[in-house]
């Protein structure tokens, strides 16, 4: 039974939380992954209601806010993270859609009937298949850069009648990783993004110009309520690289970029929590992007600004399909990559 006046809650990152595999550790993802760990337990800790177990990965060291901090290296982790899991009662996890691991893990949890703070898995499924969130927006009206689904053989023939220049990216990437813009046929049999991938699929797309943007917002699984527009600051070229952001943006564009990333996530059945759609904006229009089922950078930078506290509205609407009334934002925030604060 779901204790719900003073919840345990298992909050898991799977980047620095001893779920990678490799021998080293990714320094930029691990970073990314702590600042996101580091700003939900604190919200947690400032709610006061929960009890939290967390786990860190046994080659980093860092003071964490959790009644209970795990040390978890990746040859345990999947018996260890069920073993945790199975003594909370709710589990909120932070993990990169890429490869099916934040879809895994969350088949894995549901598998043992434990509520989970975020998406389900067929949601995430849904969510990080770039191909079917493209299709999903292109039967439903709304605005998306044109894109075909290509492989390293077919891309060039695939690639004929698409406006110039083009971006080159994973089907389930995460951010910028993986992501990379050509000029033409002759660059695209040799971009380093088509390499990337190997013989597998990705998606070739038209580039809009523009300013890139991300809506935070929340979701009880009906109906959603958008945060904020944030600002991203990313780098186009052979090799897109994901900086930080700014949190708000204004623009003129700003409420109907807000509906779309609503109307977008109302879409996708099982998406519930903290999710971040991603657009390109200009003066006249507002292009969706990638929908993000999961807690993103930009929550390091909104739980400045926001007059909630983001955790406690996660679990109100995942485990009560409440929603706040809104929100205000005070001040203005600017975060890099990592978490740190500008």
């Amino acid at each position: 039974m779901i204790r719900m006046d003073c919840p345990h809650i298992l909050v898991h990152e799977y980047v620095c939380g001893g779920g990678w595999p490799a021998p080293d550790l990714p320094a930029g993802l691990a970073a990314e992954g702590l600042a996101m760990l580091r700003a939900v337990l604190s919200d947690l800790e400032a709610w006061g209601r929960a009890r939290v177990t967390t786990t860190l990965d046994t080659r980093l060291h860092a003071d964490l806010a959790a009644h209970r901090l795990v040390p978890l290296e990746p040859a345990r982790h999947e018996a260890t993270l069920k073993a945790l899991a199975l003594e909370c009662d709710a589990a909120l996890v932070i993990a990169p859609e890429s490869g099916g691991t934040l879809a895994r893990l969350a088949r894995q949890l549901e598998s043992l009937g434990v509520p989970l703070l975020g998406a389900g898995s067929g949601a995430v499924s849904a969510a990080a298949d770039k191909w079917q969130c493209y299709q999903l927006c292109r039967e439903n009206a709304i605005p998306t850069p044109d894109t075909r689904l290509v492989t390293r053989q077919d891309a060039v023939e695939r690639s004929l009648g698409l406006d110039l220049p083009w971006v080159v990216k994973p089907r389930d990437g995460v951010a910028a990783e993986g992501v990379g813009l050509v000029d033409g046929p002759a660059s695209l049999s040799r971009s380093p993004a088509l390499a990337r991938n190997g013989s597998g699929e990705c998606l070739l797309q038209a580039y809009v110009p523009g300013v890139h943007a991300s809506v935070s917002l929340l979701t009880n699984g009906r109906e959603s309520l958008a945060l904020s527009l944030n600002e991203q600051r990313i780098e186009a070229g052979a090799a897109f690289a994901y900086r930080g952001g700014r949190i708000p943006l204004h623009h003129p564009l700003e409420e109907r970029a807000m509906a779309l990333a609503c109307r977008a996530v109302d879409l996708i059945p099982g998406l519930r929590g903290y999710v971040g759609v991603d657009l390109v904006m200009t003066p006249d229009e507002c292009y969706l992007v990638d929908v993000n089922p999961r807690i993103t950078t930009s929550y390091v930078g909104l739980r400045r600004v926001v007059d909630l506290n983001l955790a406690a509205a996660i679990w109100d609407c995942c485990r009560a399909g409440r929603l706040p009334d809104g929100v205000t934002l005070t001040g203005t925030v600017a975060f890099d990559k990592d978490g740190t604060l500008g």
